[in-house]
């Protein structure tokens, strides 16, 4: 028999799956649309970055010898460093570490070049709400927003899980706007759910697990924090030395065999030096593990003789093994290769789609009690941020192919064209007049700024679709991608110009006597059973 709520249980599920999505509704919209470009931050990275296209040479020169040359700009060997091995033997080396206080990322080639792009990295960071410059605080609001997401799927189940079977399938074009609206939420909702739901709970659990740690290590670990942190963040989660006396130790590339001989499946990606040429100097060599599921590990060396003091991979390191190589690899998408990426993107803006119908469903029933000057707000606010962040990031790569390669505040201006794209877009849908055409007037324009984008990537990489040198699978991928996004922008700001004009009121009547289709927030027409042109 089918569960039927109470008529409090339905209005009280109701009102927690409506305002927990209405409240953290668009910035969730912002996280998703951006965590699915950042599914393929290695393309983009290709992409983006010249030094990333050529073929390696430290294969021929050998690890020690590329890291040598990277620390010859050096003032100094740091005392902790990050050293990122080149993928496939495609492109150069990188060095990270901190001078005097200051980061410093550098390609290792012809004496070192400065990292100089940051668009892959600037959206997959945006995903989880983080930017050195605000600190921590708004990483833990991208948790509290999965939790809250959490929330809202737990009780849009529960409102319509007697009629989920028929939500699925159930899409009714030809009906009301109203009703095409949460028809669109309804079969766009239970079809994502499980991917909406991994998500949720996978992002909560990366944002606090460092939260939640300490507050188990009294009652599960009986106060060793030590062996909590090592549960948690596994074996290489160790107290290091401190700087000890200079001492001669193994090169790398004998580290490396070393980290090889004990877990022989690692594939090295990653090297983490501290206190280089120290008796106290230590190597953890990171990277996947080939052929087990979600599979990445650790092996940490003794740099003066080699010993292995810890193996963290599957099989060895306890309950990290089991729970958080899978928690970060379904988040990730470690898995399934470019195809479930794919299909993870196409969730990931259905998702979004289903956010901006929830909120149309939400301004049409408070529109009812004439709610309208929080109406307004925010059906403006629903365009600023909907179309508004397709602008923004159509915005960021155009600048990031416009902006000369070389010039050190690129990255900077990227970030800023964000800024100010998205604020304007914002302001603009804020200050319309006529709210009507918002949707298709800015998602246009966000396909006209994708648009030349290719054809830019010519000027600083020949490997592209425009490009005049040997062609780079990656990097064709990403130019057809932009390309096909472009057109698939224009198009639909087409079809809702279309849709405008359709449904525009007769020309012989007054404005006072006709209701501004997205003035009201698109949903006084919905509610009177009439059509708005709403995206």
């Amino acid at each position: 028999m089918a569960l039927k709520l109470s008529r409090h249980a339905f209005t009280t599920f109701w009102d927690v799956h409506a305002w927990t999505g209405v409240i953290g509704g668009l910035l969730i919209y912002v996280m998703f649309l951006t965590g699915g470009i950042a599914l393929f931050r290695g393309q983009l990275a290709v992409w983006e970055e010249p030094l990333r296209q050529q073929r390696s040479s430290v294969e021929q020169v050998g690890l020690e010898a590329t890291l040598e040359q990277g620390l010859a700009a050096a003032p100094a060997t740091p005392e902790e460093l990050w050293f990122y091995l080149p993928e496939g033997g495609q492109g150069a080396a990188r060095l990270l570490y901190y001078a005097q206080g200051e980061q410093v990322s550098s390609w290792v080639h012809d004496g070192g070049v400065r990292e100089r792009e940051g668009l892959s990295r600037f959206l997959f960071e945006l995903h989880y709400l983080w930017h050195d410059a605000t600190g921590v605080w708004l990483y833990y609001v991208a948790g509290l927003l999965s939790v809250a997401l959490l929330l809202a799927l737990a009780t849009g189940v529960l409102i319509h899980l007697k009629d989920i079977v028929r939500q699925f399938h159930q899409f009714r074009p030809d009906k009301r706007r109203r009703v095409v609206w949460s028809d669109m939420h309804k079969v766009l909702g239970v079809m994502g759910l499980p991917f909406q739901l991994m998500y949720a709970y996978t992002g909560a659990f990366i944002v606090f697990l460092g939260v939640l740690v300490p507050a188990f290590t009294g009652p599960v670990f009986g106060g060793d924090a030590a062996r909590a942190d090592r549960v948690a963040w596994g074996a290489s989660f160790a107290q290091e030395p401190a700087p000890g006396a200079p001492a001669r130790g193994l090169t790398l590339d004998e580290l490396t065999a070393r980290a090889r001989a004990a877990e022989p499946r690692l594939v090295p990606e990653m090297v983490r030096i501290r206190h280089r040429g120290l008796d106290s100097g230590t190597v953890d060599i990171r990277g996947p593990i080939e052929g087990v599921p979600f599979g990445r590990g650790t092996v940490r060396l003794r740099a003066t003789d080699g010993a292995v003091l810890s193996l963290d991979a599957p099989g060895a390191e306890g309950a990290r093994s089991s729970v958080l190589r899978w928690i970060y690899g379904l988040h990730f998408a470690h898995f399934g290769g470019v195809t479930l990426r794919i299909l993870f993107f196409v969730l990931a803006v259905a998702t979004c789609a289903t956010i901006l119908t929830g909120n149309s469903i939400w301004l049409a029933r408070r529109e009812a009690r004439q709610e309208s000057l929080g109406n307004r707000l925010l059906a403006r606010l629903t365009v600023g941020f909907g179309a508004g962040t397709l602008v923004a990031i159509a915005a960021l790569f155009l600048a990031s192919r416009a902006l000369p390669l070389d010039w050190t505040g690129r990255m900077a201006a990227e970030e800023l064209t964000f800024i100010v794209a998205l604020g304007l877009c914002l302001a603009w849908a804020l200050a319309a007049r006529e709210g009507g055409s918002l949707w298709w007037q800015q998602t246009g324009l966000a396909g006209l700024l994708l648009l030349p984008v290719p054809a830019l990537a010519a000027r600083s990489s020949s490997a592209g679709l425009f490009g005049a040198g040997p062609k780079l699978g990656s990097v064709v991928a990403v130019d057809a991608a932009l390309l096909l996004t472009a057109a698939a922008l224009c198009a639909s700001a087409w079809a809702l110009r279309r849709a405008a004009l359709r449904h525009a009121p007769p020309p012989q009547a007054t404005q006072d006597e006709l209701p501004s289709p997205l003035s009201h927030g698109g949903a006084g027409l919905m509610a009177r059973g009439q059509t708005a042109p709403h995206g």
